[in-house]
């Protein structure tokens, strides 16, 4: 069964199949022997899962995806794989986006077969034996068209942001008696579209997928050595050791790309590969009891499709922290701003609103209803931004009734301007992120108090 709370286990995936899924694997076991290979835990469980046989002696498992962080030895798995693949006389197709990632496993395998025929001429690279077994590479862009296959391996499927390979490469295994789909990757994006279906399908526990990830528990932090240890199953066995990663991190860290930390070292699936706005567990410890607003001010952000429409409340607190709540939320179709606006009016002088922000690129129509307004773009909404991460991850944020905003921000990154400066920006520009945009320019006039007229309708 899939367990995605499973305790830690050296070898064992925190995403997958326990351990009782593994299988004895002679063949792989005498491959190993002659490469002079030896497994480590991980490896050597994800291939007896991938061996294991059905009542009728054909495999499990049809599918097989094993996914961990870079560094950590799946060319390793690989390698006999192909070998004991080979010797029982089968065909095997090999691709990935980036060519030289099949052909370091080419080279490697075709040098175990002294007595094979072999091409090395690039993009026609085979090896094909006495017995039928044929092992070739082909390009994703060309797919796998016209060519057949007992196996088929999908290498860093996580860069395939479309399913044009996957379909070309179906009808390969299907003359097979007995086919069987590798991928392997490291974590993705919400571009990994493949990928994504993939764990969707196999942490549901669809029939005949052999779902293996291992990575990071979302609870840990970035730098909590655990998720490190969960993510990287080498460690104790390769070269990788916790203080290399600890360089790697500081390194992502301090050029604000934690996000290709987490995906690339932790397995750990983001939004976006550009630096978050602010992270989820800092993000999630600025939730706290607040106090009645006093004198606070409204951000409002529009999105441009007209479809939804933020309203955010900010202020003062006594202990000098800034307070947050959403004030609405809404989504039309498109919405009726006007209408919108009358609702916001009263709720807004109720709770003593004395200024409203807003950006005069999207929000103009709302903001026209009210009087004493400020536009919050350019150079401000980028100082606004900074302001709103550094209060966050300091603790001088707390927040309540927030949930929109929870929703949004793993889809807001940091978008470089010039320099040193950037902006927060929605990475999909089509997902609407308008309580965070709302909540930014209601944080950035709230962290500025000024003696203002209480009346402003």
């Amino acid at each position: 069964m899939i367990s995605p709370t499973a305790p830690i286990a050296i070898g064992f995936p925190r995403v997958g199949l326990d351990r009782k899924a593994a299988r004895e694997m002679p063949e792989v076991k005498e491959a190993c022997r002659e490469l002079g290979l030896t497994l480590w835990p991980s490896q050597e469980f994800a291939l007896a899962v991938g061996h294991a046989k059905a009542a009728d002696g054909g495999w499990l498992y049809r599918e097989i995806p094993v996914i961990q962080s870079r560094r950590n030895g799946k060319t390793r798995i690989l390698l006999p794989l192909i070998r004991s693949r080979l010797k029982m006389g089968r065909k095997i197709i090999h691709t990935a986006q980036n060519r030289l990632l099949p052909r370091r496993v080419f080279v490697e395998v075709a040098r175990t077969f002294p007595d094979a025929k072999v091409r090395y001429a690039n993009g026609q690279e085979e090896i094909e034996l006495s017995n039928g077994g044929r092992y070739i590479i082909v390009a994703p862009q060309r797919g796998a068209r016209g060519e057949d296959a007992d196996d088929l391996i999908v290498d860093e499927l996580r860069e395939m942001e479309d399913f044009d390979f996957i379909a070309a490469a179906e009808p390969t295994v299907a003359s097979s008696s007995n086919p069987q789909v590798w991928y392997l990757s490291n974590a993705g994006t919400d571009k990994s579209l493949v990928l994504n279906d993939l764990r969707m399908r196999g942490m549901q526990g669809a029939e005949g997928i052999a779902y293996m990830e291992w990575s990071a528990d979302p609870q840990y932090a970035v730098e909590d050595e655990r998720g490190w240890l969960q993510g990287n199953p080498s460690i104790g066995y390769g070269n990788l050791t916790i203080a290399k990663l600890r360089g790697l991190y500081e390194r992502y860290k301090a050029a604000g790309e934690l996000a290709i930390f987490e995906t690339e070292h932790l397995c750990r699936w983001v939004e976006s590969m550009q630096p978050r706005l602010v992270s989820d567990v800092a993000w999630q410890a600025a939730r706290k009891p607040l106090e009645a607003p006093s004198r606070p001010v409204m951000g409002i952000s529009v999105h441009p499709n007209g479809r939804r429409a933020s309203a955010v409340l900010s202020w003062l607190q006594s202990d000098g922290s800034i307070g947050l709540r959403v004030e609405a939320d809404v989504i039309g179709d498109p919405i009726d701003l006007s209408k919108l606006a009358a609702d916001l009016i009263p709720r807004a002088q109720a709770a003593g609103v004395q200024q409203v922000a807003f950006d005069s690129w999207t929000d103009q129509h709302l903001a026209r209803h009210f009087e004493n307004t400020e536009a919050i773009i350019g150079p401000t909404f980028a100082n606004a931004s900074e302001r709103f991460v550094r209060a966050t991850e300091t603790g001088g944020l707390h927040w309540q009734h927030a949930d929109a905003i929870s929703e949004q921000l793993p889809y807001v990154s940091r978008k470089q301007t010039t320099g040193t400066a950037w902006i927060a920006e929605a990475t999909d520009p089509h997902r609407p992120v308008t309580a965070v945009l709302a909540a930014i320019r209601a944080v950035w006039l709230a962290s500025n108090p000024q003696v203002l007229v209480p009346r402003i309708y």
